[in-house]
């Protein structure tokens, strides 16, 4: 094997987020870990000098022993990140579960999920009532729909702490604990006691998106407005439930969901359109970007949203470079460092694995399809985004398979037909959004351009999902999971081959041309 400098980065992140995927399905002994430690050392020590000779046949087998022994100590760091990571502290509130009702304070630390029924807030301790120790942690409460609670208020709570319940076929402890939360409670008694305690710029970010919204709903009709917010904001609690249904049997529910597969399409999708109708490339980048930006800004840059927008902008800096191929290990890369940060999110964040996996397949299967889409428009690139939808669509479709059960059979053609015009729309509902913060009446026209594409793209759902059998119910296991990616990356793999056989063909024939043969 040929292991150039690129290559030995590549193993040694994928030595470490191999070593964090494995530790989150099996709890391994400390004494496991040094022994695999120790034969990592072994290997680097037994065969560096013997490495660096020039000869390929004396040296490059023992270099390749020592890139193995720093690779299993890269894994061994992963597994002990993972594990470090997983460990409840001991102060955590969490010790008063199942222990009958406390009294504790704490602030709002996430904007809340409001709903149709309830509200669920996410509440970082400050004091437990009673007790003189420091208690930290944070608890996730279920709570009426009214009163209203915000970021940043200042609560007290009465209630019974219970450990999260897991339900079929969905690991809901695990979901909580990536976010440190090992504790929920339902319908407790709670009081405002202050206002503003969390986090400025948060804060300030939060209402910004709050007005945002509300502008929307002053300048669009429903259900134009609601889906307006689903789209940019990712709020759905509004939409009416048959919108829900259609886009859910159409295969279309991630365009109103802020995952980072949805961000890294728009970013592409944005990408190929600003550049079909700027002068440079550069250009098209950089607004791509603001849009990016302005995106996670509206959205209340959580942590979720600003790692699928650093996986779009990364892919999006490979195109405007014009060396896609080259993104792979920055990628990878840009994915360790966030798993690093946060282990957990390997396994057990849909929306970290959906972003990856999207950008893996606009880089190695969109190109694929790009022959196929000849016939479509070549304004605004719509043959570009076309591709990349389909690319990044079949990157993630197992996964989706796998994690929600359903397979829409129309999915494809509600996805072509669809997704190449949800930049369009996001573009008008910013710019129409922008311009109501300086004077409301006219933007009503320019947010008509927004309520056209809307209606389209929900008349487009509704036809098709009145077409029988559009969706079925299919379950699969880890077993299927791992087949389906295996099958689509040895097609990868062989198309890469077929390509360099040819491109390798194409070079000794234009050597005989040139030497007349």
């Amino acid at each position: 094997m040929n292991l150039t400098k690129s290559k030995i980065f590549l193993f040694f992140c994928l030595s470490f987020i191999i070593g964090t995927a494995f530790a989150s399905f099996l709890k391994i002994p400390y004494f496991i870990i040094g022994i695999f430690l120790i034969v990592a050392i072994v290997l680097v020590i037994l065969f560096w000098q013997t490495s660096h000779q020039s000869k390929l046949g004396a040296g490059q087998g023992k270099k390749e022993m020592v890139v193995l022994g720093f690779c299993l100590m890269i894994a061994v760091l992963g597994v002990w990140r993972y594990q470090s990571a997983t460990k409840v502290s001991v102060g955590d509130i969490s010790q008063f579960n199942g222990k009958g009702k406390i009294v504790f304070a704490g602030i709002i630390d996430k904007e809340p999920d409001r709903r149709m029924e309830n509200q669920k807030i996410i509440i970082k301790i400050v004091k437990v009532v009673g007790i003189d120790r420091i208690i930290g942690g944070r608890v996730l409460i279920t709570v009426n729909k009214y009163p209203e609670y915000s970021y940043g208020d200042e609560i007290k709570i009465s209630c019974k702490l219970q450990e999260p319940k897991n339900f079929e076929g969905f690991d809901y402890q695990q979901y909580l604990a990536k976010d440190d939360i090992y504790s929920v409670a339902y319908n407790p008694q709670a009081e405002i006691t202050g206002r503003d305690k969390g986090n400025k710029i948060k804060a300030s970010l939060f209402k910004l998106k709050d007005k945002f919204e509300g502008n929307l709903g002053k300048i669009l009709p429903e259900p134009q407005a609601s889906y307006a917010d689903g789209l940019v904001l990712g709020e759905k609690s509004t939409l009416p439930q048959n919108i829900l249904n259609n886009f859910s049997t159409v295969g279309i529910t991630h365009i109103i969901a802020l995952s980072g597969f949805n961000i890294t399409i728009i970013a592409e999708s944005l990408r190929r359109f600003f550049n079909s109708i700027m002068v440079s490339r550069n250009s098209s980048f950089w607004i791509t970007v603001i849009f990016i930006i302005g995106f996670v800004v509206m959205t209340g840059a959580s942590a979720s949203i600003v790692r699928a927008a650093v996986m779009g902008i990364l892919l999006i800096l490979a195109r405007k470079s014009g060396r896609l191929y080259s993104i792979r290990n920055a990628l990878v890369f840009a994915g360790l460092i966030m798993i690093f940060l946060n282990p957990k999110i390997l396994r057990f964040d849909l929306g970290f694995q959906l972003s990856f996996l999207a950008a893996l397949g606009l880089i190695y299967i969109s190109p694929l399809f790009e022959k196929y889409f000849l016939w479509l428009p070549k304004r605004f690139d719509i043959q570009g985004i076309a591709s990349a939808t389909l690319g990044a669509q079949l990157a993630v479709f197992p996964l989706l398979l796998f994690s929600f059960g359903k397979l829409s059979l129309i999915s494809p053609v509600a996805n072509l037909l669809i997704l190449p015009f949800v930049p369009l729309a996001m573009f008008w509902i910013f710019l129409s959004g922008f311009l109501s913060f300086i004077w409301l009446v006219p933007t009503r026209i320019i947010a008509w351009i927004s309520w056209l594409i809307l209606t389209y793209q929900i008349k487009i759902a509704e036809l098709l999902a009145k077409i029988p059998y559009a969706a079925i119910n299919v379950n699969i296991g880890w077993v299927w999971l791992v087949v389906m990616y295996a099958a689509l990356w040895g097609v990868i793999i062989l198309n890469s081959k077929i390509k360099m056989q040819k491109a390798k063909l194409f070079g000794y024939a234009e050597e005989f041309y040139a030497k007349g043969v």
